[in-house]
């Protein structure tokens, strides 16, 4: 018997799977998913089994013997080695480097560690909320959209479906760990036991432990960033993305780039369990997509202003913080209120930054305190990333103004998803600002006639979701092609020019940001895709890429 096994090592890309001879003894307990120790080159590794044959069918070499079984129970789940083969085939990666990202490294020591412990941050909803909230849940199975306007309905759905659902687990991917932590607090508290947490800052131990639970079952609910759609949950599980339309699904700076959103789709279909998209907003499709909506905990929401920074650049006394703004601002502090000023970036010589601000407000609000930190504040300036983690949970009852500063610099990469990118951004970010319990928000905008900007302004979607279909469909651009971008990262100056003489319809070649030659290729529908196998390392292949610069 021969075992095809991946060796669990730094490899090159051209080194995969193995095949490795079955002593007689190990025959009768040999599965495939297993972790064994193999020999490999001069010492011995850990390997996984991806699968079984009953001879070798290459003649070149002679198989060497496993040394051991390291564990009886498989490491990796026939619905985990299923989405391996899926995965490769998809992303034109090697099944041995998939396995090799889906496996955790196993610990020299065993370690059965406590799980830390998540600041608990308050969720709570109104009980005139509950009726909704339930009625919504019960047509949960019905639908793969559900609309949410705040963090705390969607925590009592969780704890709801782990109440009361069928399902063998939840998993809940959220894109960043910040994200994780905020959540991770409430779900503790009531699943104290049932609980894994997977995200890339655990240890080695810590990921090891979490694994095992979710593998065992014993895990009732797993919240875990991207690389969750790798974990072996159980057949008729759940799976939710929170704020599915956020660009961290997309792993952008590691082979293989991977979107999580669609190999979601294809774990969901392995394991029959149903799949739930969250989000805080539309999504640009090219049918109106059904959206379930759940109720937002507060009865009085925010309100929403735009202002217009064109009309305001023609003044003599032209300020990066609008008159109106400002006066907005000293409003709220005389209620007692505190205020949030969001820049994007946090220096900058010339466009609007965090020290730029802080400087102007500093001068023009003498007798409040204006700072660039979260700890005491009246008026604080930062980064949007003073909103994410909801950070600024503690001070919920005292906020009252929150103003973007400006949006620009996610308007202006020339990319054609960079108005959708926009509104998804804003309304993650209303959304946070909705559960920190801001009543209000300004916009200041040198793009006021932007369709995105009015989106989220005016509640104009429609209008943007229309125009943004036209424009794509006239260019053959998602959703009416699928994008294969092609980047080249090695020496040979030759090899651009001849992989596009190979494939004469892709776009290019072009300079991406990261300085490399590069093409776009456009599948329309029913298109074969070229064979993309025999380029190699010196090529970064990027299916379905967030930005084709």
């Amino acid at each position: 018997m021969i075992a095809n096994i991946a060796p669990l090592i730094r490899l090159p890309a051209q080194a995969d799977v193995f095949d490795y001879f079955v002593p007689k003894d190990l025959e009768s307990t040999i599965k495939p998913g297993q972790l064994v120790k193999i020999p490999f080159r001069s010492s011995k590794v850990d390997g996984v089994i991806l699968a079984l044959a009953a001879r070798q069918e290459s003649k070149k070499f002679r198989a060497r013997p496993i040394d051991s079984i390291l564990d009886q129970a498989p490491v990796l789940t026939q619905s985990q080695l299923r989405l391996i083969k899926k995965f490769g085939e998809y992303y034109v990666v090697a099944p041995g480097r998939v396995a090799r990202l889906s496996v955790p490294e196993r610990p020299e020591r065993a370690s059965r560690a406590k799980p830390g412990a998540y600041a608990h941050i308050p969720f709570a909803v109104s009980r005139s909320q509950l009726p909704g909230l339930k009625e919504a849940a019960k047509r949960i199975s019905q639908t793969r959209f559900l609309r949410i306007q705040d963090v705390s309905s969607f925590v009592w759905l969780l704890l709801h479906l782990i109440k009361h659902s069928r399902q063998s687990q939840l998993l809940v991917l959220v894109p960043t760990i910040e994200n994780i932590s905020a959540i991770a607090g409430s779900v503790q508290k009531v699943c104290s036991g049932k609980l894994a947490v997977i995200h890339s800052g655990l240890g080695k131990n810590a990921y090891w432990n979490e694994y095992q639970e979710v593998g065992s079952g014993r895990a009732r609910i797993i919240l875990s960033t991207r690389q969750g759609v790798f974990l072996p949950i159980q057949q008729n599980s759940q799976i939710i993305f929170f704020d599915s339309t956020s660009e961290d699904f997309k792993q952008y700076d590691q082979h293989p780039r991977y979107d999580a959103r669609i190999v979601g789709i294809w774990l969901a279909n392995i394991t029959k369990s149903k799949l739930l998209f969250a989000s805080s907003s539309e999504v640009i499709a090219e049918k109106q997509t059904a959206f379930l909506s759940l109720p937002a905990s507060r009865s009085a929401p925010m309100t929403t202003v735009l202002v217009d920074m064109k009309n305001e650049m023609s003044r003599r006394d032209f300020s990066v913080i609008a008159g109106q703004t400002l006066e907005a601002i000293q409003k709220a502090l005389a209620q007692n209120k505190r205020v949030v000023v969001i820049a994007l970036r946090q220096e900058s010589e010339r466009g609007v930054s965090v020290m730029g601000i802080l400087e102007i407000l500093t001068k023009e609000l003498k007798n409040c305190k204006v700072s660039s930190s979260l700890g005491q504040f009246d008026v604080l300036v930062a980064t949007p990333q003073a909103l994410e983690g909801l950070k600024l949970s503690s001070e919920k009852r005292n906020l009252g103004l929150l103003v973007f500063a400006s949006i620009e610099p996610l308007l202006a990469i020339p990319d054609y998803r960079s108005g959708e990118r926009a509104y998804y951004r804003l309304s993650h970010w209303r959304l946070l600002a909705q559960e920190l319990g801001f009543e209000r928000i300004i916009l200041q905008s040198y793009s006021p006639d932007s369709l995105a900007v009015g989106a989220f302004a005016y509640g104009a979607f429609e209008t943007f979701r229309a125009a943004e279909l036209k424009n794509r469909k006239e260019l053959n651009y998602p959703p009416f092609s699928k994008l294969i971008k092609l980047s080249y990262r090695g020496n040979n100056q030759n090899s651009v020019s001849e992989l596009k003489r190979r494939l004469p319809n892709a776009n290019g070649p072009f300079t991406d940001m990261h300085k490399r030659q590069s093409l776009l290729i456009k599948l329309s529908r029913g298109a074969e895709l070229p064979d993309l196998s025999e380029l190699g390392e010196d090529w970064v292949i990027d299916r379905d890429p967030e930005n084709v610069l």
